[in-house]
C-alpha cells in the first residue's frame, strides 16, 4: 500500500508538497520541483497568506481558483491551489496541491482576443451576421442587421426570422436552412426582406455549419449582404438585352429565346405577324420623331387588347409579332378582330390626325410548321396575303394559298430533305426488241403540295441556278442505280437530261468526269440529252462543252427534235450521236401522212449523217410497226412502259428480258 502511495506521489501530474505546522515544506514530488524549482521553502516564500495558513492550521481547507506562486527565479506562475489540513497520529501536516494554469490562461487570453476581433469585425462590417444555435435559436445578431431591419430578439426561434421575408421567397429560404441543419453543407441563396423603411431589399445569404471536435453541429453562422444595387444593375442589363428601348416590349433576342423554348417544349401556339399600315408613309411625310411616337402609341393600343400571358415583341424596325400559347383558331380570330378594331380610331400627332390600320398574318405551331424558321415564313406569307389585298385585316396561313411561293422557297432544300426521287423509262432497240437503256426522270414529292411536276419546278431551278446542283445529284444517283442493274443487264445505257442553262457552265465537264469516276460508271454507257432549242441558244459554248464530253466517251442526244429549228444542217457540225423525235410527230404518223413523211425524212437524213434516231411517245402497235418499216433505231413510250421507280423498273426489266431472246441482255 505504501509502495502504491509513493508511486502515485512521484508520478502525479500536479505539483504536491507536504508542509509542517511551522509552514516549512517537508516533502515535494517531481512535478513540484519542475513547476517552481524549489527544493525547500516555506509558505511565505511561495507567497501564500499567513492568515490563510492559520485558518488551515485550525482545520479549514483553503482553495484558490487562481493564485500566483513564486518560483526560485523570483517570477510567478499562475496556479489553482488547495491547502488541506491532515491530522494523523498526532502529527499535523498540510497537503498543498498546485495545478499550473499557464496554458489555460494563454488560451483564455487568445479566446478573449478572438472575441474582441470578432466583435470589432461584426460590429463594423457592412455584412449582416447572425449566429444560430444547434437548436435553431438566434444567439447573436450583428448591429448592422439591427440597424437595417430592426432588433431581433436573441434566443428567438429561427422561424421568427421569416416573418419579414417576401412571401414568394419564404419557402426557398426555409428549405435552404433546413438543408443546412440536416446536411451541414454550405448553402447560398438570394431573397427579399422588408427593411425598417418598409422597402423590399434583395439579400444574398451564405449559411455555414460550425462543427465541434466530434463532427457534430455546434452552431450556424449566417452572413448576408444587401445586393439591391446589383439586382437593379442586372435588371437594367436584362432590360437592355431583352427589351426594345423605344416601346418597352420584348425585342428580337427575347422573342427568339421564348419561341425556341415553346418549340422545344412542343407547346402549341399561334405566331402572328403584325404590320402597322402607313408606318413608312408617316416616317417619310412627317419625321422619324413622328414615326417613333406612332410606334409607341400603336404598341399601347395592341397591349390594351392582349391577355396577360400573350407575348408581344418588336423584332425589327416595323416588324412586330405576337405569340399566343394554347390558342384555338376561334380565339385567335376574336383577338385579331379586336386588334383591328382598336386601330379604327385615328392617331394624333401634334395637330395632325393620322389614320392607320393593322394587318395580321397568322400561322400555327405545329399544325402549319414544326420548326421555327418555317413557321415564321408562313406567318409572313399570310401577312403578305393581307397586305396584297388591301390591308386592314388578318389571314391564316393556308398551304395552297401561294403554290409558286412555296415551290420557290422549298426548292433549294429538296435534296437535303430527301424530297426528290428518280423514275426511269425504258428504251427499246426496235431491230432486236432488246431494252437498250433507260432515261432517268426527276420527281418531287413535297410534304404539303404533294407531287410537283418537273415542268412546274424546273423553270424555277433554272432561273435560280439550282439546276446545276440538281442535275449533278440526278446524274450521281442514276449512275449508281444503273451500275447496279448492269450486273444483270450489261448493255444497259443511261440517259440524263441536261438543262440548256448548263451549256454555259464550262465546269460541267469536270463534274461529270468526277461523278463517273466516283460511281465507276462507264462513259460510253452515258447519254446526255439536250433540247434542240436550248442547244441553239447556247450554240458556241454548248458545242465546246458537248465536244469535251464526247471526247471522254459520253454520248450526246438532241431531245424533242423537230419542235425547234428542225434543220439537220447545224447538227452535222455538232458531236451528236442520237436524235430523239418529239412525241407530237409520233402521235400522228398513222393517221397523218405529213407527220409520217416528216418522221421518215428525219430518220433517213440522220442516218446519212451516221446519227441514230429514237422515237418518243410510242403508244400503239401501229405506231411501232410503222417506225420499224422506217428503220427507226429506238423507241420509248407507254406502249412499252410508263416511267417507274427503281424497284419496279428492275422488275420490269427482268420480266421483259424473260419474254425476249437471250441476246436482249
Amino acid at each position: 500500500m505504501v509502495d502504491n502511495f509513493v508511486a502515485f506521489f512521484q508520478h502525479f501530474a500536479d505539483a504536491i508538497a507536504f508542509i509542517d505546522s511551522n509552514g516549512r515544506i517537508i516533502h515535494i514530488n517531481p512535478a513540484f520541483k519542475t513547476l517552481l524549482g524549489w527544493d525547500e521553502c516555506d509558505i511565505e516564500t511561495l507567497g501564500f497568506s499567513v492568515d490563510d495558513f492559520e485558518r488551515v492550521k485550525c482545520g479549514h481547507a483553503v482553495h484558490y481558483a487562481e493564485w500566483n506562486v513564486k518560483k526560485t527565479d523570483g517570477s510567478c506562475v499562475p496556479v489553482s491551489a488547495s491547502l488541506i489540513p491532515i491530522h494523523q497520529e498526532n502529527v499535523f501536516t498540510i497537503l498543498c496541491v498546485l495545478r499550473d494554469r499557464t496554458e489555460q490562461k494563454q488560451m483564455e487570453a487568445a479566446l478573449q482576443e478572438s472575441e474582441k476581433w470578432f466583435r470589432i469585425i461584426a460590429e463594423h462590417s457592412s455584412d449582416y451576421i447572425l449566429i444560430l444555435s444547434n437548436e435553431g435559436k438566434v444567439t447573436y445578431v450583428s448591429p448592422s442587421f439591427e440597424n437595417a431591419f430592426g432588433i431581433v430578439r436573441e434566443e428567438c426561434l429561427k422561424n421568427d426570422l421569416f416573418r419579414y421575408v417576401h412571401p414568394e421567397d419564404v419557402l426557398l429560404l426555409q428549405e435552404k436552412l433546413q438543408m443546412l441543419y440536416e446536411t451541414n453543407e454550405q448553402q447560398t441563396l438570394e431573397f427579399r426582406r422588408l427593411n425598417q423603411q418598409g422597402e423590399w431589399v434583395w439579400m444574398e445569404a451564405h449559411g455555414k455549419a460550425i462543427l465541434n471536435k466530434d463532427d457534430q453541429l455546434d452552431y450556424i453562422v449566417v452572413t448576408a449582404k444587401n445586393i439591391s444595387e446589383r439586382k437593379k444593375y442586372e435588371e437594367k442589363l436584362h432590360q437592355l438585352a431583352y427589351f426594345d428601348s423605344l416601346t418597352g416590349i420584348a425585342n428580337r433576342s427575347y422573342f427568339e429565346k421564348y419561341i425556341s423554348q415553346l418549340v422545344d417544349e412542343q407547346t402549341t401556339f399561334a405566331l402572328c405577324y403584325l404590320d402597322f399600315d402607313k408606318f413608312k408613309w408617316i416616317n417619310d411625310h412627317f419625321s422619324h420623331q413622328a414615326g417613333d411616337y406612332f410606334l409607341k402609341e400603336a404598341v399601347k393600343r395592341v397591349q390594351t387588347v392582349l391577355r396577360p400571358d400573350d407575348f408581344f415583341a418588336r423584332i425589327g424596325g416595323d416588324e412586330f409579332v405576337l405569340l399566343l400559347t394554347n390558342a384555338t383558331k376561334e380565339k385567335v380570330s376574336e383577338l385579331a378582330e379586336r386588334l383591328i378594331q382598336a386601330f379604327h380610331q385615328p392617331f394624333r400627332y401634334e395637330k395632325q390626325m393620322i389614320q392607320s390600320t393593322l394587318s395580321i398574318g397568322i400561322a400555327f405551331f405545329p399544325s402549319d410548321a414544326d420548326d421555327q424558321e418555317q413557321l415564321m415564313k408562313y406567318a409572313d406569307q399570310a401577312l403578305y396575303y393581307v397586305k396584297d389585298r388591301g390591308k386592314n385585316g388578318y389571314y391564316f396561313y393556308q398551304p395552297v394559298q401561294n403554290r409558286t411561293t412555296t415551290i420557290k422557297r422549298d426548292l433549294p432544300f429538296a435534296i437535303m430533305r430527301e424530297q426528290f426521287y428518280l423514275c426511269y423509262q425504258p428504251k427499246i432497240e426496235l431491230e432486236s426488241g432488246a431494252a437498250m437503256g433507260v432515261e432517268t426522270l426527276l420527281r418531287w414529292r413535297h410534304p404539303k403540295l404533294g407531287e410537283i411536276p418537273p415542268l412546274e419546278f424546273i423553270p424555277f431551278a433554272e432561273q435560280s441556278g439550282f439546276i446545276f446542283e440538281i442535275t449533278l445529284w440526278v446524274l450521281e444517283q442514276s449512275c449508281r442505280q444503273v451500275k447496279e442493274w448492269q450486273v444483270h443487264f450489261p448493255r444497259l445505257k443511261l440517259a440524263v437530261n441536261l438543262s440548256p442553262f448548263l451549256l454555259n457552265r464550262k465546269e460541267l465537264v469536270g463534274h461529270v468526269i468526277y461523278i463517273l469516276n466516283e460511281t465507276g460508271f462507264a462513259p460510253e454507257h452515258l447519254i446526255l440529252e439536250v433540247t434542240e432549242s436550248g442547244l441553239m441558244e447556247n450554240i458556241e459554248t454548248g458545242k465546246h462543252i458537248l465536244t469535251e464530253l464526247k471526247n471522254t466517251g459520253v454520248q450526246v442526244a438532241i431531245d424533242d427534235f423537230g419542235t425547234g429549228f428542225s434543220s439537220l444542217a447545224y447538227i452535222r457540225n455538232l458531236p451528236v450521236s442520237l436524235l430523239k423525235i418529239d412525241r407530237s410527230f409520233i402521235q400522228g404518223i398513222v393517221e397523218n401522212s405529213k407527220d409520217a413523211t416528216i418522221v421518215d425524212t428525219i430518220i433517213h437524213l440522220a442516218k446519212s449523217l451516221d446519227i441514230q434516231v429514237l422515237a418518243e411517245g410510242v403508244e400503239t402497235n401501229h405506231q411501232l410497226s410503222l417506225l420499224q418499216q422506217m428503220h427507226c433505231d429506238f423507241a420509248q413510250g407507254f406502249y412499252f412502259s410508263k416511267s417507274l421507280e427503281a424497284e419496279k423498273l428492275k422488275q420490269w426489266l427482268e420480266q421483259y428480258n424473260q419474254s425476249n431472246t437471250p441476246s436482249n441482255t
